[in-house]
Order: C-alpha cells, then sequence, then structure tokens
C-alpha cells in the first residue's frame, strides 16, 4: 500500500490530520489541515444548551421582578399576605399486582371495566403507609367512580375512595433538621385529613411541540393519595413535608420509588389572604399539577405565591382553575378550569363491595413498632 503526506498549513498553524481512501486503488493518502480554534470547534450538548438558557432565563426573570432595589418592596408587600398550602401526594404501592386485576403488573394493560376485582395484597403496603402517618384505620370504606373524560383514563372514570377513605386523621411532625422555614421553627405538625385507595392513570409523553403519548400499562396500579389539611405556610415548610413524606413511606416498605423515578407525585393547593385587613375566610385556591421533585414544590409554590398577590394587588380576583409548572420557570401556566364535586359526579362504584378491615391493621402496627424499636436500638 503506498502512501503519502504533504502540508499546507505554516508550523505554527495547529495541525489535523485527515485520512483519504480511494474507491478505485488500493492506497491511501494523508492530508493535514489547520484546526479551528477551541472556542469555535468546542461542541456544547443540546440538552446543556437547554438548561443554559433556561437558567438564564430564570435569572433575567429574577433580576427584572426582584431586583436589588425592590427586595424591600417585596418582602414588605408579602407581610400583608398569608400563604395557605395543602398537599395532595399520590404514592405507587409496592406491590406486584394491579389493584383490580390478579395479573402481575409488567405484564398487563388497562384493566376492563368488566373486569373489577380488588386484590387484598394491595391493602398492606397501604395499611402500613397510613400506620406511619398516625392515622386511624377505618373498619370500613368503600371505592367511588370519580367521572372524568380524559385520554389518560380509558374507562372514562377513576375509582377512588372519596367519601369512605380506609384511614383518616393522621399528623405528621416536622422539626429543624428536617428542613422546615425559620418561620415555623423548631417545630411544626400538619394534619393528614385523609389516605385513600385509588387507581392510576395512564402515564403522558409530551412530544414536543404539539404531540403527546400515552403509556396505558400504568393504568390501574394501586395508589395511595395522602391529603394533608391547609395548614401550611411557608413554600420550604412544603417541601419539608413531601420529604418527610417520603422517606417514611420508604421506611415502611409501602412504596416503589421515590420521586426521582416517578413513584411519587405531587399536586399543591395554593391560596393567599390579606393579613392587614383582617380577612378570616382562606382566599380562593388553585391547584398545580404532577409536581416530580422536592424543589418543584417549593419554586412552584413561591410563583404561584407570586402571582396571586400580583394580580390581588393589581385589583383583579383568582379563579379556581388548575395550573401547571415547568422546571427552569418562574411562573405558572393555566390548564383548564377547576372542576368540582359535581363536575366528577361521584357515585359509589356498584361492581365493588365495600372493604372490611379487621384486626390486620393492629397485627402490622404492632409490628411496625418493634421494627422501628429495634431500628432505633441498632442506631444507638
Amino acid at each position: 500500500m503506498l502512501t503519502g503526506s504533504f502540508k499546507y498549513a505554516t508550523p505554527t498553524e495547529s495541525l489535523g490530520r485527515i485520512s483519504h481512501r480511494c474507491r478505485h486503488r488500493a492506497w491511501t493518502f494523508t492530508t493535514w489541515r489547520p484546526l479551528q480554534t477551541q472556542s469555535t470547534a468546542e461542541t456544547v450538548p443540546f440538552r446543556k444548551q437547554l438548561k443554559d438558557e433556561a437558567k438564564q432565563k430564570k435569572g433575567d426573570a429574577w433580576k427584572a421582578t426582584v431586583g436589588a432595589s425592590n427586595k424591600t418592596v417585596r418582602a414588605a408587600v408579602l407581610e400583608n399576605w398569608e400563604l395557605t398550602v395543602g398537599l395532595e401526594i399520590h404514592a405507587q404501592l409496592n406491590t406486584e399486582h394491579k389493584l383490580f386485576s390478579s395479573v402481575f403488573q409488567e405484564l398487563s394493560m388497562a384493566t376492563s371495566k368488566a373486569d373489577v376485582e380488588f386484590q387484598r395484597g394491595t391493602l398492606l403496603p397501604a395499611i402500613r403507609a397510613a400506620l406511619a402517618l398516625g392515622c386511624q384505620i377505618q373498619n370500613r370504606s368503600q371505592f367511588d367512580r370519580k367521572h372524568y373524560f380524559y385520554a389518560d383514563q380509558p374507562a372514562g372514570y377513576q375509582i377512588t375512595q372519596y367519601y369512605q377513605p380506609f384511614a383518616t386523621g393522621g399528623r405528621i411532625a416536622l422539626h429543624d433538621h428536617d428542613g422546615i422555614a425559620p418561620e415555623d421553627s423548631p417545630a411544626v405538625e400538619i394534619g393528614i385529613q385523609q389516605v385513600q385507595m385509588e387507581q392510576d392513570t395512564a402515564k403522558t409523553v409530551l412530544q414536543p411541540p404539539s404531540e403527546a403519548m400515552l403509556d396505558f400499562n400504568r393504568v390501574s396500579h394501586p395508589l395511595i393519595e395522602i391529603i394533608t389539611l391547609p395548614q401550611i405556610h411557608q413554600p420550604q415548610t412544603a417541601a419539608a413535608c413531601v420529604r418527610k413524606i417520603q422517606t417514611l413511606l420508604q421506611a415502611v416498605n409501602a412504596v416503589t420509588t421515590g420521586m426521582e423515578l416517578g413513584g411519587l407525585r405531587a399536586d399543591v393547593n395554593v391560596s393567599v389572604r390579606r393579613t392587614d385587613q383582617g380577612q378570616v375566610v382562606l382566599g380562593q385556591r388553585t391547584e398545580i399539577k404532577n409536581l416530580s421533585s422536592i424543589k418543584a414544590v417549593e419554586d412552584a409554590i413561591v410563583a404561584e405565591r407570586n402571582r396571586q398577590i400580583s394580580v390581588l394587588e393589581a385589583g383583579g380576583f383568582i379563579t379556581s382553575e388548575t395550573r401547571g409548572w415547568t422546571l427552569g420557570t418562574t411562573d405558572t401556566v393555566k390548564l383548564r378550569g377547576k372542576e368540582g364535586e359535581v363536575d366528577y359526579r361521584y357515585m359509589p362504584d356498584p361492581d365493588l363491595g365495600p372493604l372490611l378491615i379487621n384486626e390486620v391493621s393492629n397485627t402490622l402496627g404492632a409490628t411496625l413498632l418493634q421494627a422501628f424499636a429495634l431500628t432505633s436500638l441498632c442506631s444507638i
């Protein structure tokens, strides 16, 4: 094989080798060409470029709205308003089967409306979660149908526990080491209104610019929904509450994964009311859906709080609606009008009888107490 080389660059230039092969002859030759400088040749990955642009956009928006000259004004405005937050946390239960089907989760598609059979094994991790949150297990609970028409719900309704949940009346204690806001130091207690079992919906995967794909394998996965009382008044404390609940659920082996893998999602209900005019009734709330990280919970609450205060300070009013929030932004966006109890047309599910829980909750409670006692002794 015959090879040859030649140069046409000056000695001071950076040189790069490019090899060429002739299509018809068995020989190659090597040429030397000047390389681009590092500043022009360096390629930035597209993902990093998007993240950098989002950070730049977020920083510019922050400087425009809360610059050094008006930080005092913003703090003064916030002193006249009280934030109130309630959480709705959805967690996938650690069980092999779907909620109403005996087949394995990874092998099954959506359960048909005619084939509905409650799987008793899904109840055990749900009870462990409720006991970890200090809830009272109800001897009798009931499944209800929540009607709405959306692409991720093929049956046209979701089976949940609206009127008679299986657990009520819990609480969660948060302390300084949990990361609560300084305003709530040294400790704050958040009430749990109820914990209910329900089936999951399909997973929506957005395909920009205008398409969305649906993964129906997630339909009817067993979930618990943890609903807190509206007793949170600081964004940082709300984030700490979600983190603490996630830790408790993982400690009792009630959930599959945490927020980092999509096994736990949070919806936040946000409202504000004036404190300088003696307003007693809570303000109109809005709901921010499907927050998938602890940081997202805090940032979304801050963004919605600031939006509501700005609207009310300008003489406007807040409407009941569902809003969304995207990582890297400083504003929430309207998704749709907020449905109410009448719109969902709740009714007892005619295919499912009442759920009766007997002494199994006492047995699980005693087992959890022994496990926590052993863990405490081992950590000493």
